[in-house]
């Protein structure tokens, strides 16, 4: 009787897999801390809600004041938030809009992220989910679409609070018509009420003069967070998120000017904590130590420089990388690149240091007024 080889060999391994395997992979072994660093992970999520929120009273109260006239049938004015990334636009302004439509039912909102839903198409599909309005199978025109949700708005009593985030990331040759439709757009006193939200508040006078014109904005800015307040913000995920004593005090202040150095952007502060006390708990350690932030920071500017390289046109590479690790005079930068008009390398200069790629530093010489031009990373990132 003969022995199929391959089963028999099959056989082997499973019992020698079996053999190695003297408990379940997730059982801790007895070396495992019985604590762990997090008392609730869940504050440092991005979609957790401070009971407490720092530092924003005055454009919450400034948010809420245009958004009144919604609960009391008046026509609320369209706004816009402005200010640098993770100075609290987006929370402040899901938090305002909780709040409106605790206090009221004439009021539903709708989030559209720019960035996942920017063509006129994406943006009337995600309005009719606000009123549970499926699309056929064979799909709708956009013209259609538009008919569609005026036939919804027409149907339902409550205002559509709409907020686009990341407003400028709408397609190009789309952003004039969608946000002027969905301006212009009323039916039996029920209008859209927008909310625009933008690091980058230039974009609107790229627009058309008569959307302009038809938004009508009230404009609210977001401050960068001073450090005191960055500090702030992390003392609050820290005592409801780690243990008692997971950090100490010089180490929140280390992480406090890593987010400071980075334009008062609280997300990015928050973040490198989070990602700390993550790697903090995988050593089974509950305590942060200095060197493991410091490689979180890293981690961090690593991907961070990887993101707004990938959004890059190839000519703003090819610039980036004839930067010399010492810098570069303007004036030597534009020969290098003589085929191109000054005009041109100037907006894609300014589009580099605006994306914070460089920095420019102004010298008066007997050569008259030039700029100075340095990477703000280490040259060896883009290869």
């Amino acid at each position: 009787m003969f022995l199929n080889t391959s089963i028999y060999n099959k056989y082997i391994i499973v019992r020698n897999w079996d053999k190695t395997l003297k408990k379940n992979i997730f059982v801790k072994d007895a070396t495992s801390p019985a604590i762990s660093i997090f008392k609730d992970e869940s504050v440092f999520y991005p979609s957790y809600f401070p009971e407490d929120i720092k530092s924003r009273d005055k454009e919450i109260q400034e948010l809420s004041y245009n958004l009144r006239p919604v609960s009391e049938n008046r026509k609320a004015r369209n706004l816009l938030l402005f200010g640098p990334p993770g100075t609290g636009k987006t929370l402040i302004s899901k938090f305002v809009i909780k709040q409106l439509s605790e206090y009221t039912q004439k009021a539903k909102t709708i989030y559209i992220n720019a960035i996942e839903d920017n063509t006129r198409f994406s943006v009337y599909s995600k309005l009719l989910s606000l009123y549970n309005s499926p699309l056929p199978r064979r799909g709708l025109g956009i013209d259609e679409l538009i008919i569609r949700t005026k036939e919804e708005m027409n149907k339902f009593d409550f205002i559509p609070v709409v907020i686009i985030d990341e407003v400028d990331k709408l397609e190009k040759s789309e952003i004039s018509t969608i946000l002027y439709d969905l301006s212009r757009l009323e039916i039996n006193n029920k209008y859209f009420a927008l909310i625009l939200i933008t690091n980058h508040r230039e974009f609107i006078f790229k627009l058309d003069p008569r959307v302009q014109s038809s938004l009508f904005l009230t404009e609210i800015e977001f401050k960068r967070y001073s450090p005191q307040e960055l500090k702030d913000i992390l003392k609050e995920r820290i005592d409801y998120g780690l243990i008692p004593n997971a950090i100490s005090e010089d180490l929140i202040g280390y992480i406090t000017g890593y987010g400071a150095k980075n334009g008062g952007d609280a997300r990015i502060a928050i973040d490198a904590l989070y990602k700390s006390a993550k790697t903090a708990e995988k050593k089974g350690d509950i305590r942060i130590d200095k060197e493991t932030i410091q490689n979180s920071v890293k981690l961090i500017d690593s991907v961070k420089l990887s993101e707004k390289l990938n959004f890059l046109e190839s000519k703003e590479k090819e610039i980036l990388g004839a930067i010399p690790e010492k810098g570069i005079e303007s004036g030597s930068l534009y020969k290098l690149f003589s085929k191109d008009s000054d005009r041109t390398i100037r907006r894609y200069l300014d589009n580099l240091e605006n994306i914070g790629l460089i920095k420019t530093t102004d010298n008066i010489s007997q050569k008259g007024k030039t700029r100075k031009l340095e990477l703000t990373f280490s040259k060896e990132l883009l290869k």
